[in-house]
């Protein structure tokens, strides 16, 4: 079972509290001064999108949302939220009615309103690191607007949470596991969510402290092309969840921060794929370009 343990109360109950960022609250007023690389804090842009679709091409922004956080760098304790900023976008297409009843965003509730890029860039650029929980598609969709110059870590993808035990990796889930839900797909409330989720008082070393660490690592992105193979991709499932499909180039790929994970991957794709030997593609992905599309 995949709860924290100390969930397991009252007769095999277990009870959920509503998380609404209430202990996160950020001051917009507070004068903030450089941080020394030497500091022992860390200053962290999270941010959440909600968008007309999941196409970078074609879809829109429709709501952000940004909170700047302080914690200290080694143990992930000592939160303190310092800016946020949220905000609806009118997109140039209509929203549909299916985002409408995910989201609950609804094309009146946009009309008229327009995001300040501006701010964004600026609350980016007191930050060190710019998190979000599926940072691939973020970073994407929010680079068609701006571009700033920030590293990027995920929440999903750069904190082990296989080893700590819960067998997925989605928002909702994780925080289900650990005892809070909340009202899922609207900006902060996203935004509100991983933050808790990353510095869960559960923790020690929280979770924030391992993502902050994989993010000073570079990723190495394997790029494995083959004539359609029904069982060769039933093989990449099984093994990784993590392996993605690119529809431009047709290739499977899979982000790895370790070398020694690299290797190992390696020799699994040339005894499993390749017959015997390795016929893929490595890309060396530097810090800034982490979960950057690549293609364009």
């Amino acid at each position: 079972m995949a709860f924290l343990k100390e969930l397991y109360k009252n007769n095999n109950f277990i009870l959920l509290k509503k998380y609404e960022g209430e202990d996160i609250d950020a001051n917009n007023d507070a004068q903030l001064t450089e941080l020394d690389k030497d500091s022992d804090k860390i200053r962290i842009c999270v941010i959440d999108l909600e968008t007309t679709g999941l196409s970078h091409d074609d879809d829109e922004v429709i709501e952000i949302a940004v909170k700047l956080i302080e914690v200290d760098k080694k143990s992930g304790n000592y939160v303190t939220a310092v800016k946020k900023y949220e905000s609806y976008n009118q997109p140039k297409k209509r929203i549909d009615e299916e985002i409408t009843a995910l989201t609950g965003i609804t094309n009146e509730m946009v009309k008229g309103k327009e995001i300040d890029w501006t701010l964004v860039e600026k609350l980016f650029s007191y930050s060190q690191l710019i998190v979000a929980h599926n940072a691939w598609f973020d970073r994407n969709m929010l680079e068609k607007y701006i571009r700033p110059r920030n590293i990027w870590a995920c929440s999903s993808n750069d904190v082990d949470w296989k080893k700590r035990g819960f067998s997925k990796s989605s928002l909702e889930l994780l925080s289900i596991w650990h005892g809070f839900y909340y009202e899922a797909h609207r900006a902060m409330n996203d935004v509100n969510a991983t933050i808790h989720l990353i510095t869960h008082p559960h923790y020690d070393i929280k979770p924030i402290a391992e993502l902050i660490e994989n993010a000073k690592k570079p990723h190495y992105n394997i790029v494995n092309k083959f004539s359609y193979n029904e069982e060769y991709v039933k093989s990449l499932r099984k093994r990784n969840r993590a392996y993605r499909f690119n529809r431009d180039n047709k290739s499977w790929n899979i982000l790895l921060n370790d070398e020694k994970k690299l290797e190992e991957e390696k020799e699994w794709l040339a005894d499993n794929i390749y017959n015997g030997i390795f016929n893929g593609a490595i890309k060396f992905i530097d810090l800034y370009d982490k979960y950057k599309r690549m293609d364009k």
